[in-house]
C-alpha cells in the first residue's frame, strides 16, 4: 500500500494513505479507444493516462488489444 504525506495549510502533517487499482480493457482497438475516451469525457481519467494498446494475445480473442491504467485512490 502506497503512502503520501500531505501537509495542510497548518504546519502539522496529515497521513493519507492511497490504494492503487489497475484497470484493464481488453476489445477491439475501436471498443478499447471508444471506452477511454468515454471514461475521459466523464471525467475519471485522461485518456493519455491508459497505456498504449498492445496485441492482447491470451487474454482475447484474435485481433483484439489491451490497455492498462493505474489509479491511486483514497478508500472510503
Amino acid at each position: 500500500m502506497a503512502k503520501e504525506f500531505v501537509s495542510p495549510e497548518s504546519s502539522n502533517e496529515v497521513q493519507i494513505s492511497r490504494e492503487r487499482i489497475k484497470h484493464l480493457l481488453v476489445g477491439s482497438p475501436r471498443v478499447v479507444k471508444r471506452t477511454i475516451q468515454t471514461l475521459h469525457v466523464k471525467g475519471y481519467a485522461e485518456a493519455n493516462f491508459w497505456s498504449k494498446p498492445v496485441a492482447a494475445g491470451n487474454l482475447g480473442e484474435s485481433g483484439e488489444v489491451v490497455s492498462i491504467l493505474l489509479r491511486y485512490i483514497l478508500p472510503e
